[in-house]
């Protein structure tokens, strides 16, 4: 792995960070769409689910006051049955197919969410469900955000409570997936240096978030949300293709 492809591996996980502080999700959304393109795709998954496993750490731990641990269950258990599926996936899937999945499941998300529909009273299959698809997209692309966005948005909570729920789910998803890794040998010399040169990177992209979220009211949050949802399922579509 050359210096110029790791600077390039920085400064996108410090963009990537930003985002995830400000929005409580997005890391692998903002993250992976380049990542693949300095890294073979499969290399970007494991770097990029490694490094979100210390802002969604840092986040679940600080916002847990606010977290709905009802729905994080609920979503962790859907989450134990897809990540085998996922993983399934990640071993056998063409590194094109997996760029289009990406993708199509980021641009699916927005179409619901845009759609503003209100699940406040859904049952929990709804939060079961979610954590299935999350699971499956987690080890296989590393965007396991999408359905767990949608059924949280659709629930109608508040950011602050969207940001501690998502990220306990996502912390806990991105432990068990590097564990994974690192047991399969896919957690290699070269995917380990490239994630402790982020590591700099990754902590001033999370600072310049926190700051930035101070100026989010709900408006302005649910505008980012979609914003981030577009332009990263545009992205992941158009490299896959052009591959």
């Amino acid at each position: 792995m050359s210096g110029a492809t790791l600077v390039v591996v920085a400064v996108v996980v410090a963009g990537a960070a930003t985002v995830q502080l400000a929005a409580g999700f997005g890391f692998g959304l903002a993250a992976m769409p380049l990542l693949s393109i300095a890294l073979d795709p499969h290399d970007a998954v494991v770097v990029a689910l490694t490094l979100a496993t210390l802002t969604n750490g840092f986040q679940a731990i600080s916002g847990r006051g606010r977290t709905d641990r009802g729905v994080a269950g609920r979503m962790l258990l859907g989450a134990a049955a897809g990540l085998p599926i996922g993983l399934l996936v990640f071993l056998r899937a063409d590194d094109r197919w997996l760029g289009v999945l990406v993708g199509l499941a980021v641009l699916a998300a927005v179409v619901v969410i845009a759609r503003g529909l209100d699940l406040r009273h859904a049952g929990p299959a709804l939060d079961v469900g979610a954590g299935l698809l999350a699971g499956s997209l987690t080890m296989s692309v590393g965007v396991n955000g999408p359905p767990l966005v949608f059924v949280l948005q659709a629930r109608q909570f508040d950011q602050h409570r969207f940001r501690a729920t998502i990220t306990t789910v996502f912390a806990v998803l991105d432990v068990i997936s590097v564990a994974v890794f690192a047991v399969s040998g896919d957690l290699d010399g070269d995917t380990a240096l490239a994630v402790a040169v982020s590591v700099p990177g990754l902590a001033l992209g999370a600072a310049a978030g926190v700051a930035l979220r101070r100026h989010l009211d709900a408006d302005r949050f649910r505008r980012l949300v979609l914003a981030l949802l577009v332009a990263a399922g545009i992205s992941a579509v158009a490299t896959a293709l052009t591959r």
